[in-house]
């Protein structure tokens, strides 16, 4: 026997120590990218534009407890809507956008493309059939972020809509002891409120921000939209093709109702006159203790409260037209996965996760302060001091398509503005303003 063959117990004991180490590295290597049920290790990317690291902790901590594999890393995008969107649409253009990110509940028109949906065969996979999505939230959630009848683009974790703030203590020297529900009862109230110079018209104090454009009334838009839904003005055909709120006859013309009513309040020369756009910014005017009503989002919450601590104000149902068919208008966040996500499976779940398990989506509603989406979180907070209103009206909450969002925004409030400086009038207006959402949508 050839002796080069012959095995010595210390070559033996060499090889399989070198075996050991390449066995050892091995498994390190293998079981390093793996956890201990054998998934591979994920690490997804969320994108945010206002909330904070913490609002995520809790989520990141319940889901690492289910899912010890998965790694979500949150990153909040400094500055405001538009310079978020902006930095959003850059990046997924360059290919470094994120896996996870915000969208507000009117933004899929215009970033559908971008987004891969919870589609039914995905449902299956993950097990959260659309019901489930469905009998989870209001119906609002499902009316802004399904499509196909059951294909789910996004989804919340706040809900919030337009409520009435007042000035408590400017209520009670003026001997009002009940808030108006209805906008016939606000009517009666602002000859009461308003305080003004009846020779020249200057406006001491205000009874409400209502009347102006963006540049004057903070979320100006969404009251105007609101008023012309609650006065029976339909935005979209039904398939969303083409814009028809400027539709009607002359004695139902219901968009047209709600534009007058709403400009009136700031024509010097109506009986209801009491704003103008040369008054502060109405959350500085509100906050200043100069305006009696502002008509707002419970976000603005902490911001009245740091402009003036010592401000009095408490936060009332919004005013209705027809009080027995409550309308409330809708503006929240969704999240969403990027057609750029290596997992979108694994994204997915951590959203149906985050956005419904009813723990995790309290955590954050406590950590946010904002209105909760999920609908048992909100039976829980009808009776909240802050948040109660906001929960209740959720329940009666309305949005509608917005194939750009930005761009319908300054429309309307182009047309606001037309017709308070009396470049055209409230017909001309709403029908331009009908025929350029219309060329949007085309």
């Amino acid at each position: 026997m050839n002796p080069f063959f012959v095995l010595s117990s210390t070559r033996i004991k060499l090889i399989a120590a070198i075996v050991a180490v390449v066995l050892v590295i091995f498994l390190v290597l293998y079981f390093g990218m793996r956890n201990i049920g054998g998934d591979p290790k994920v690490t997804l990317t969320v994108w945010g534009v206002f909330d904070n690291k913490e609002a995520f902790d809790a989520l990141k901590k319940e889901y690492r407890n289910i899912k010890p594999n998965v790694t979500i890393e949150y990153v909040k995008i400094s500055g405001d809507v538009k310079s978020y969107e902006k930095d959003l649409i850059d990046a997924l253009a360059a290919g470094t956008g994120p896996d996870i990110f915000m969208i507000q509940n009117n933004w899929l028109p215009k970033h559908q493309s971008k987004i891969v949906p919870l589609d039914p065969k995905l449902q299956t996979l993950l097990g959260f059939p659309f019901v489930t999505f469905r009998d989870a939230f209001p119906k609002v959630v499902s009316d802004d972020f399904v499509r196909d009848t059951t294909t789910i683009y996004a989804s919340p974790l706040n809900l919030d809509t337009l409520a009435m703030y007042y000035n408590r203590d400017y209520f009670d020297r003026k001997g009002i002891a009940i808030v108006p529900s209805t906008w016939s009862e606000f009517n009666q109230l602002v000859p009461r409120l308003r305080e003004i110079n009846p020779t020249t018209n200057e406006i001491f104090k205000a009874a409400a921000a209502i009347g102006g454009s963006n540049t004057s009334v903070n979320r100006a838009t969404d009251l105007i939209a609101l008023l012309m839904m609650q006065y029976g003005a339909e935005f979209t055909n039904s398939e969303g093709k083409y814009a028809t709120f400027a539709n009607g006859s002359d004695t139902n013309n219901y968009g047209l109702q709600g534009l007058k009513y709403y400009t009136n309040f700031a024509k010097s020369d109506y009986f209801l006159y009491t704003w103008n756009e040369r008054l502060h910014y109405s959350i500085d005017n509100f906050a200043e203790g100069n305006t009696a009503i502002m008509f707002n989002y419970a976000y603005q919450i902490p911001a009245i409260k740091q402009k003036n601590p010592f401000l009095d104000f408490r936060i009332a149902p919004m005013p209705q037209v027809d009080i027995n068919k409550p309308i409330n208008y809708a503006s929240y966040w969704g999240l969403t996965v990027s057609r750029q996500s290596r997992n979108p499976s694994v994204a997915w779940d951590f959203i149906t996760f985050a956005t419904t398990n009813k723990k995790s989506a309290n955590a954050y509603a406590k950590e946010t302060g904002k209105p909760p989406a999920l609908l048992s979180l909100i039976d829980a907070n009808l009776n909240d001091q802050d948040l109660g209103v906001f929960a209740k009206q959720a329940l009666t909450a309305k949005s509608w398509f917005q194939i750009d969002y930005s761009a319908i925004e300054d429309i309307f409030s182009d047309i606001i503005s037309s017709v308070l400086s009396g470049k055209l009038t409230a017909e001309v207006a709403l029908k331009k303003a009908e025929d350029m959402v219309t060329q949007l949508m085309k």
